[in-house]
């Protein structure tokens, strides 16, 4: 069954509507605002529209819902939101526009508003109806799994949330007239958006929703003003409309420019939680963290640092500065890890929780400088590396989720921390949360940990904030790793089980994990890999061969039902560091390899001034940790990103020991993403030699070239659409009244045009001949012939060359006296004086 889609639908209504009409079925008629359908043959009238004053406002409304969509769609709230909001709430905005239109009641909005939301979230939801293959048992089954489907359910929440708006705000704008309530949705979601997203791509959306709701305010009111002129029949200016878009234009600006030079960015961090109780985190949509409600353990940060593991998503993360790092060159460990994930469910990687048969334990406090109490750690001096770094993180503590990073293990950290992993030495109740192990008070001695998965600040700091760790990197030959044998302690079980605890996600097949160890069985046996180090590294190197797999961040979505991961390595070949990583950990597993999934952040680019290594968001990453008895967790890298590369070690001891070593220390190198700024040595980011301030001027510069251009472009057709002679004439009217030509009651277009010409002499002959003309055209009763109606078109044109410049001097000429006369202020002024004896 081919594919359904919005553009289907709107093929399928064109084709019938334009089959209906070449039939002669259908007619159509345009009168004075008023749109009428009619059925021909049965002669009777369908529907009827009246469009009267609805054009612009429309076409506000849209531009307005376009700016908060498209923000939300940046910022991604929820994944594959993408190309979803926009035309989920332009859908039901032209829907509700329509039903206003058509004069339905509230009622029938009501219900004919559900409908357009739930068939708004039935195109734009991905689900079988949208999807190739469509069928009664797909249906049933996604049907099926939908609540276990977190992403899923948040995502249809938000098309249906905005689809929702889209309807509000029609129903506000053109049946209510109410501008202030209808702008509620847009402007609390926008509200919403701007706590959570301190970027600032932001601030160009923020400029378009403020530019489109004040002119939406601003046509309401003369709306309501014409109608009331309407009912009351009085006669008003043909050029008022022009006169109070000019005011609303001046008091947009000025707001606009209040807004950008005095006052101050609501937030540097994400409150939405202090705000709302409970609140779904904005960055639920960052891959580092997709779908937390489904496994046990992984709070969400908001810089694509995350406790939580997601193959099958996408990359979306926003460019900052985290972090700053000086000290030691990491050589064997070129990554800032923060968290060590052990718990597989063939969905995602999660924390172990705490069973009688792998006890994780948590102690609340170890004070500043102490060594953390650890086992997994080489007893040999000259197998590891103790090396000191200092850490100045940048964004708020909660978007770390107050973490401490290191490269390597942490031996010890200068600020009171907590630490969690797995320790066997001490018995204790199993239960999600770990019992506590060292409390401060307690006589024992202290017990040790078996191997140490987190870090954490025990208590809470103030961005920016630093701190100094001492770490140590694994120094192993590839000789001794070979060497080191398979002789792994009890405790590294949860590491070599592939499900913990049995355990698999619900509503996904694990029927291709056989076909995944053949694979691995495989790629060991072509490479003549024997022991666990080789075998690593053979499955590393098969991943990183060119052409075999295709680094992405825009990661193919799964089809329903089909786990991310099979359909990585079977299917689409495309996917991100969280796919690579997870493929060769699972593999690693099925060969009986002990193994771990990291988070963390890769190096960063270095500073040439500074010599700190500067992290950046899109710096997160995911990588592999294999434990080798004697050795400890040893780092691989998969992922074919050309940024983080495998490490490669000296063949023996004496080359590692050789001062000719090779060192892994960062040089300036790309980042995934190709808009990235460059960073300087203040620890702002900048699209260039800029600091920070120089951006948001540039995005606000760029948002006032494009309202200006859009003027511009308004202005000149505004000029050259002109061909009759009364919209000629009522330019000369806006004209005169820039240029302070006075008009008094009761004037003749003869006296007018007369005074007019005096201001401008080059223009004279042209403005007393249309003056005349348009005379003619006002009272002859056949109006203008056709070498008249030419005549006054070649001088308009002639005046036109010159239009614009004498209205801008007008304005230049009254801004330097204090301030600019309106056509009222005029009027008024002039009208006060009696008419001329003619």
């Amino acid at each position: 069954m081919p594919q359904v889609n919005p553009a289907t639908i709107a093929l399928l209504l064109v084709v019938l509507l334009g089959a209906a009409w070449a039939a002669g079925l259908l007619r159509a008629n345009y009168d004075e605002g008023r749109a009428t359908l009619l059925a021909t043959r049965a002669r009777r009238v369908l529907v009827t529209l009246n469009l009267r004053d609805t054009w612009l406002l429309l076409a506000l409304s849209l531009v307005m819902g376009w700016a908060v969509a498209a923000a939300v769609e940046r910022s991604a709230w929820v994944p594959d939101s993408d190309g979803r909001l926009v035309p989920a709430l332009a859908l039901t905005s032209v829907l509700g526009w329509l039903f206003v239109c058509a004069g339905l009641r509230r009622l029938a909005y009501s219900i004919a508003s559900l409908a357009a939301s739930l068939v708004s979230l039935a195109l734009f939801t991905p689900s079988p109806l949208t999807n190739a293959g469509l069928s009664v048992p797909a249906l049933q089954k996604w049907a099926v799994e939908l609540p276990g489907q977190t992403n899923l359910l948040l995502l249809m929440g938000l098309i249906l949330m905005f689809a929702l708006a889209g309807v509000w705000t029609s129903w506000w704008i053109f049946r209510r007239h109410n501008g202030l309530v209808a702008l509620l949705p847009s402007g609390t979601i926008l509200a919403v958006e701007i706590i959570n997203d301190t970027s600032a791509g932001l601030g160009f959306f923020v400029v378009v929703w403020l530019a489109a709701a004040a002119s939406v305010l601003l046509r309401l009111n003369f709306v309501a003003l014409k109608e009331n002129w309407r009912a009351r029949r009085l006669p008003h200016a043909a050029d008022t409309g022009w006169t109070f878009g000019e005011v609303g234009v001046e008091a947009t600006v000025g707001i606009l420019a209040i807004a950008f030079l005095i006052l101050p960015p609501l937030s540097s961090s994400d409150i939405s939680g202090a705000l709302i109780p409970g609140s779904v985190h904005t960055d639920l949509a960052h891959p580092f963290g997709i779908g937390s409600g489904s496994g046990p353990g992984g709070g969400i940060g908001s810089v694509g640092y995350s406790e939580t593991v997601r193959p099958g998503s996408q990359l979306k993360a926003k460019s900052q500065t985290v972090m700053r790092v000086n000290g030691d060159a990491p050589i064997y460990y070129p990554y800032w890890r923060g968290i060590a994930l052990a718990g597989w469910d063939g969905i995602q990687w999660y924390q172990l929780p705490s069973t009688p048969e792998v006890p994780v334990r948590q102690q609340p406090l170890v004070a500043p400088g102490a060594t953390i109490p650890r086992d997994d750690l080489p007893s040999d001096g000259q197998r590891i590396q103790l090396q000191h770094d200092t850490f100045q993180v940048i964004v708020p503590p909660e978007q770390t989720l107050n973490t401490v990073f290191s490269a390597g293990e942490l031996v010890s950290v200068n600020q009171p921390s907590k630490v969690r992993g797995i320790m066997t030495s001490e018995a204790g109740l199993p239960g999600l949360v770990p019992a506590l192990v060292n409390v401060a008070g307690d006589n024992s001695s202290p017990s040790t940990f078996d191997t140490i998965d987190s870090v954490h600040f025990a208590n809470r700091m103030r961005a920016p904030y630093t701190y100094s760790v001492t770490e140590a990197i694994p120094n192993a030959a590839v000789d001794e790793l070979r060497s080191a044998g398979t002789g792994y302690p009890a405790w590294t079980a949860p590491y070599i089980d592939l499900y913990s605890g049995g355990v698999s996600a619900k509503g996904y097949s694990i029927a291709r994990d056989a076909e995944i160890a053949a694979l691995a069985q495989t790629i060991v046996h072509n490479a003549n890999a024997t022991t666990p180090y080789d075998q690593a590294k053979a499955i590393e190197s098969w991943f990183q061969e060119r052409g075999r797999f295709t680094y992405t961040l825009l990661t193919p979505p799964a089809p329903v039902g089909v786990r991310p991961l099979d359909y990585f390595l079977f299917t689409s070949k495309k996917g991100f560091c969280e796919d690579f990583s997870t493929a060769m950990n699972v593999m690693l597993r099925m060969l009986g390899i002990p193994s771990r999934q990291m988070s963390g952040f890769g190096l960063g680019v270095i500073d040439d001034r500074t010599h700190q290594y500067v992290v950046n968001a899109v710096d997160a990453h995911s990588w592999v940790e294999v434990f080798f008895p004697g050795y400890g967790w040893i780092p691989f890298e998969p992922t074919p990103d050309n940024v983080n590369a495998p490490i490669t070690r000296p063949a023996t001891r004496a080359l590692l020991n050789s001062p000719s070593t090779p060192s892994t220390e960062a040089t300036a190198r790309p980042r995934p993403s190709a808009k990235e700024p460059v960073v300087d040595a203040g620890g702002s980011t900048s699209n260039g030699a800029f600091p920070d301030i120089w951006r948001q001027v540039l995005v606000a510069g760029g948002a006032v070239l494009v309202l200006l251009i859009i003027g511009i472009l308004l202005v000149a057709r505004w000029l050259l659409a002109v061909r009759d002679v009364p919209r000629i004439w009522r330019r000369l009217l806006f004209l005169g009244d820039r240029l302070k030509v006075p008009r008094h009651r009761g004037d003749t277009p003869q006296e007018f045009g007369s005074r007019l010409a005096t201001v401008v002499p080059p223009l004279d002959e042209e403005v007393r001949r249309l003056a005349n003309l348009y005379t003619r055209a006002s009272f002859r009763r056949e109006g203008l012939s056709a070498d008249e109606l030419a005549e006054a078109r070649r001088a308009w044109h002639r005046i036109r060359g010159s239009y614009a410049g004498l209205v801008v001097g007008a304005w230049r000429d009254a801004l330097r006296r204090g301030r600019v006369l309106s056509a009222e202020e005029g009027a008024a002024s002039e009208n006060r004086e009696p008419s001329r004896r003619r």
